[in-house]
């Protein structure tokens, strides 16, 4: 059921961005007189096509899902024979402003599309966590600023601080730009600020999924659990026959008291025998397992494969949030924004080798998260295709041949030189660009392949 799942939320995905990216340009062509000959969804072999409109616009639905393309008349082909009458229709002979909107409406309409999506997320009521912190490492940046467990975020910067993940993509961009960090907290002796600087945070393997737990934000815990909800197959707790209902007393020893002793002392312990004492319906017994090593962000774990029964938390540790229309379009602007930011110098200080080629992501791994959101519910898939389409538009503008960025880069080109490149030394350098998507890909795939294995 999982790898239907992925099969069916990576398909759908793709289909409504790759539509969403082509009509920006299809709908731009058409508002500025452009001929448009071709609509597809897909490459390679069309599994359905019709032909519909006053200029016989053929739209196709094709076999391979991991794109799709707009053809205009007279694009990027000088030998194709014109008539007359619709020379003006043309992309190739259209003024370099006209063409250059047509071809950043893709992406932009990315953009758009996920600030529409973040609106729609926005204008739901949200019980989010309040901005508590649970245990805050010493020896975490945080801890090192002075901050306390028990302590309440109350602003960054002078943005409110209303539940606990509000401002993981602000935080993520200030340490990119290595900008200190200015919180105000509140704790048992009263409020103060506290600026927590960020040029001696190492971010190499630092991945925007563990960050927050990196720098020491970590939420107030839930209510205390040794009990296990569920048993994975495959790992060494299913392969020792424990079950859904266990409870842990102790291991090596030590009392187990609630599931963060569970995972302080398996984690560091892969490769190496734990001997645990389990209760089950009122009586306990002995097991002897070995932990199986994990690798993630290169460093390695150990697992045993359970997860915890969950436990309500009370409802003082929830907030309620809500936007106004308004409101929740400034929130969505704003999200996308820093979003893209965020990417842009993440994909930077990877060429700079400043940060881990790990976290590029393929296909893959995109249709294993597309698998696991669209079980937990239709906000979570929406969050993730308004990152998706974000990530869409972003790569979409680089200046490489042969995506809408290398064409804008182009354009601006000709209009500094005042003259258009010669279409034939266009096309002599689109190989490079689709050398550089191929090692792109290569490194995603290689990427997601080595996350499988680890």
């Amino acid at each position: 059921m999982g790898f239907f799942y992925s099969v069916i939320g990576f398909l759908l995905a793709i289909g409504i961005l790759v539509t969403v990216h082509e009509y920006g340009h299809y709908w731009m062509a058409r508002r500025l007189g452009v001929k448009v000959l071709r609509f597809s969804v897909g490459f390679g072999k069309p599994l359905w096509k019709r032909i519909a409109g006053p200029d016989q616009t053929e739209y196709v639905l094709a076999a391979i899902p991991l794109g799709g393309y707009v053809k205009m008349l007279g694009e990027n082909d000088p030998d194709a024979p014109i008539a007359d009458d619709e020379r003006h229709r043309a992309f190739d002979n259209q003024a370099v402003w006209k063409r250059a909107l047509i071809v950043a409406a893709g992406p932009g309409i990315n953009f758009l599309f996920a600030i529409t999506l973040f609106m729609v997320l926005g204008m739901q009521d949200a019980q989010r966590l309040v901005p508590v912190l649970g245990e805050v490492s010493q020896t975490s940046p945080l801890g090192q600023a002075g901050v306390e467990s028990g302590a309440r975020l109350l602003s960054i910067d002078g943005k409110p601080y209303r539940h606990y993940t509000e401002h993981d993509v602000y935080i993520f961009n200030k340490l990119l730009t290595r900008e200190p960090i200015n919180l105000t907290v509140q704790n048992a002796s009263g409020v103060r600020d506290i600026s927590m600087p960020t040029q001696d945070i190492p971010i190499y393997k630092i991945s925007p999924a563990t960050l927050m737990h990196q720098l020491g934000f970590t939420p107030i815990g839930a209510p205390a659990t040794t009990e296990v909800g569920a048993v994975s197959a495959g790992y060494p707790a299913y392969d020792k026959g424990l079950l859904p209902g266990d409870k842990f007393v102790s291991i090596n020893g030590e009392p187990v008291t609630d599931w963060s002793d569970l995972v302080r002392i398996v984690q560091p312990s892969f490769g190496r025998p734990l001997s645990l004492v389990m209760e089950r319906n009122g009586k306990q017994f002995d097991v002897t397992l070995t932990p199986k090593t994990q690798e993630n962000q290169g460093q390695k774990t150990g697992v045993i494969g359970v997860s915890a029964k969950p436990v309500p938390r009370p409802e003082s540790q929830f907030v309620t949030i809500s936007h106004s229309p308004v409101e929740a379009v400034v929130a969505g602007a704003e999200q996308t924004w820093l979003m893209s930011m965020t990417m842009v110098r993440m994909l930077g200080k990877m060429v700079t080798l400043q940060v881990s080629h790990k976290n590029v992501n393929g296909p893959i791994m995109i249709a294993d998260v597309a698998g696991q959101v669209i079980q937990i519910g239709w906000e979570s898939y929406v969050s993730f295709l308004a990152l998706i389409s974000i990530s869409l538009g972003v790569m979409n503008l680089l200046p490489v041949p042969m995506l809408d960025g290398g064409h804008l880069l182009r354009f601006a080109v000709e209009v500094v030189a005042g003259r258009r490149i010669s279409e034939k030394v266009y096309l002599a350098i689109q190989p490079l660009g689709l050398l550089m998507l191929a090692g792109l890909m290569s490194l995603a795939f290689y990427n997601d392949i080595s996350a499988i294995f680890n």
